[in-house]
Order: C-alpha cells, then sequence, then structure tokens
C-alpha cells in the first residue's frame, strides 16, 4: 500500500515539474526504478502481472518459440507455398493453451517492382508481412492481418528486418493479454544515416486482430556521414513502462524518451582539420492514453539537435 502510494505521488511530481529538466530527469529515474519493482495481482490466480515493458532495448527478449510443424499446417491452411515462407524472417510466440501467434514474412516473385524510363515494368522480389492468431493444435486460421506498412521490394532503399517478438506477454488490465513486436526500418547507404525500431502491441478481440499500439518508434537514428570517420547522429531511444492509471480500461502507457547527439570529426592535416568528438544528452517523458481503440500518439519527428 505504502509502495502505491509512493508511485502515486511521484508521478504527480513528475507531471507538475513543468519545465524544470532536471527535477523531471531526477522523478523520471525514481518513477522507472519503483515502477519496474512494482507488481499487481491477476484474477484469482495470484500470477505476478508485469508493468515494466521493456528499461532499455539492450533488455528487450525476443520469443525463440518456432514450431515447424504448425509453421507447415498454418501455410497449407493459407493456400500458400511453404516455400515461399522466410523462415528466418518470421516470428512466433504461444498467446495461451490453444493459440500461437505468427509475424509471418513470404516473398513473391511476380510482383512488379517499378517502371523503367523506356516504360517497361521490371519484376522483383517483393516480402509480404502478415499477422496471424492459430489454432496450435491443427493451424487452422483464428485471424489474419496483412500489414501494408512492412511490404517491400529487393531494390527499395528502405527495407525491414524480421519483426521480433518479445518473449513474455503483458496484460493491457488485468485480464486481457498483449503480444508485443518491434521491427526496424533502415537504409541502405553510408551517407545517409537512418534507421528506425517500430513498436506494436496487438491483442485477440472476439477473433480479430486489434492493434492496439502500432508502429510507435522506440528508436531512431538520423544523421549523415561522409563514409569514412566524420559524421554527426541524433539518437532517440526509449524505455516503456504501464501505469497503475487505467483510461477507457486499459493501462496508460509511460514512455522515457533519452536523446543523444554525436559528432566526430576525423583529422584532415591537408585541410587544417582537427579531430573532434561531441556528445550531448536530452532526456524527457510522454504519457500516453488509451482512447478505447489504441493508445494515441502524435508522431514527433522534431530533432533536438539537429537542424
Amino acid at each position: 500500500m505504502k509502495k502505491t502510494i509512493l508511485l502515486s505521488a511521484v508521478l504527480m511530481f513528475l507531471f507538475s515539474c513543468g519545465k524544470n529538466e532536471k527535477a523531471i530527469n531526477d522523478a523520471e529515474v525514481q518513477y522507472q526504478e519503483l515502477l519496474s519493482e512494482t507488481q499487481a495481482h491477476l484474477g484469482h490466480n495470484k500470477k505476478p502481472l508485469r508493468k515494466l515493458i521493456f528499461k532499455n532495448l539492450d533488455e528487450i527478449e525476443d520469443s525463440q518459440e518456432m514450431n515447424l510443424d504448425l509453421l507447415s499446417k498454418v501455410a497449407s491452411n493459407l493456400n500458400i507455398k511453404y516455400s515461399d515462407i522466410k523462415i528466418k524472417e518470421t516470428s512466433s510466440v504461444n498467446y495461451d493453451e490453444q493459440t500461437a501467434f505468427f509475424v509471418l514474412t513470404t516473398v513473391s516473385h511476380d510482383k512488379k517492382a517499378f517502371k523503367t524510363s523506356d516504360d517497361d515494368e521490371e519484376l522483383g522480389n517483393y516480402y509480404q508481412r502478415k499477422y496471424l492468431f492459430v489454432n496450435r493444435e491443427d493451424g487452422s486460421i483464428i485471424a489474419e492481418e496483412f500489414d501494408e506498412n512492412l511490404g517491400y521490394y529487393d531494390n527499395e532503399a528502405i527495407q525491414f528486418s524480421k519483426s521480433h517478438i518479445l518473449k513474455d506477454l503483458f496484460f493491457l488490465n488485468e485480464k486481457t493479454p498483449a503480444i508485443a513486436f518491434y521491427t526496424e526500418a533502415i537504409a541502405s547507404s553510408r551517407i545517409v544515416l537512418y534507421s528506425e525500431k517500430k513498436f506494436t502491441m496487438v491483442t485477440l478481440v472476439d477473433n480479430e486482430i486489434r492493434k492496439v499500439l502500432y508502429e510507435y518508434p522506440i528508436r531512431l537514428t538520423n544523421g549523415d556521414s561522409n563514409g569514412s570517420g566524420t559524421f554527426q547522429v541524433e539518437t532517440l531511444e526509449t524505455g516503456m513502462s504501464f501505469s497503475n492509471d487505467k483510461t477507457n480500461g486499459y493501462f496508460d502507457l509511460i514512455i522515457t524518451k533519452n536523446f543523444s547527439y554525436e559528432e566526430a570529426v576525423e583529422n584532415d592535416l591537408e585541410n587544417g582539420i582537427k579531430e573532434k568528438s561531441d556528445l550531448k544528452i536530452k532526456k524527457e517523458l510522454e504519457k500516453i492514453k488509451y482512447n478505447g481503440r489504441e493508445y494515441v500518439f502524435h508522431r514527433d519527428d522534431k530533432l533536438r539537435f539537429l537542424e
């Protein structure tokens, strides 16, 4: 009881600090430490309910589950060739005793990738991402949904990594489980430094997939380089926890944002340029709430250091 009161007090202080950045940072650290230790209880089973989703990206544990026999049954039920499934880019986790969840990556060889200058269409491999809830026994499809935002061609400048499903399920309230996964978008360039990890949480509602949090940026890198030792880059990394407070039946989300800016210049004796390095850090906090359909957030593309 005392810990709950203390948590509430810290949170109230945190959001009443205004523009006092040092107070915000100190309170945020206290809140995260307390939150990571807090446990609630789930239903009558008295199982621990985790509030901390991840404190930093290095601590995220990916699911290692992959039942290939079940995946073969799923392919048959989807009427697709098993050979068209990219096994190394497919992830899975058990949702409950009867249900499994897949993020399936398939490849199509007959998509039109682009038009050349003489208006001839070129063929290219097209990679598609699909979300699936399936029966763990026979692979029958309970719910499925393509994610068009994660489709890409072989020759595109921005491509997407495997979608990594987190090992543990999380609970949006005392009884609603959710699956979390992240996917990285990467620019294939040595000059333009861009990458983004997008975080999504889904749950199963009346045999339909509901994306309660969709593509929240948990890591974002922007910058440029000369291809050798000179570069400037700004990076956002986040932490994520469930609050004790609820909105429309689901716990609010607390997001800690850590912005860092790094600049490095290599020696260039011919042009009189001396080696230089610089590092700056800024911390912020965001609280997002569930509106009855999804967690609502406004994408913030404003850079804190780079112009």
